[in-house]
């Protein structure tokens, strides 16, 4: 073979080579391609994930207040009523005090008829 045989020989060869460099760099591009697609898509399931999360988390939040409301409201009522159980206490102390027909009533005995009925 002549000089230029091998010279033709060695260009292809570099053209070649260059080819299959250029065919990876290609099939590695794709990749990277899809790989951000699939990140692009994983992205958007997590935000859709977080919203719906965050929907959940604000309705325990809400959930949460609204317990504390009734929780609110139920102390102010068992205060409200334990004020009102002390008021009729002390109001039937001082009517036993003062009058001896109540003293006398409420010092007699429950009938068993009616104690019976109160005991179940």
């Amino acid at each position: 073979m002549t000089l230029r045989a091998y010279i033709a020989l060695a260009v292809l060869l570099a053209f070649m080579g260059l080819g299959g460099v250029a065919l990876y760099y290609r099939a590695e591009a794709a990749d990277a391609a899809k790989e951000a697609q699939q990140a692009i898509s994983d992205r958007d399931t997590a935000i859709a994930a977080n919203t719906a999360l965050q929907g959940t988390v604000n309705r325990l939040r809400a959930a949460y207040d609204r317990n504390d409301q009734l929780t609110a409201e139920l102390e102010q009522k068992l205060a409200d009523a334990k004020t009102a159980v002390l008021e009729r206490k002390d109001a039937l102390t001082a009517l036993k005090e003062t009058d001896a027909t109540v003293h006398d009533y409420l010092k007699a005995p429950v009938p068993l008829s009616l104690r019976r009925l109160y005991d179940r």
